[in-house]
């Protein structure tokens, strides 16, 4: 997906969802994808972060 588009989806689901989302370019397939922080930790994907939209919880 484009990186506004990845982005769009990202606020749209902290919104629905009020969690944290990232946007990253995943370094496998150098396409941008919305990941929730629990992916983010497990593959260890900080450095490919290019949007993030948290939460304070």
């Amino acid at each position: 997906m484009t990186k506004q588009f990845a982005i769009d989806v990202a606020k749209k689901l902290y919104r629905e969802n009020d969690q944290s989302y990232f946007v990253i370019r995943d370094p496998e397939t150098d396409e941008f994808k919305v990941v929730d922080k629990k992916e983010r930790d497990l593959r260890n994907l900080n450095a490919w972060v290019v949007f993030s939209i948290e939460t304070d919880i």
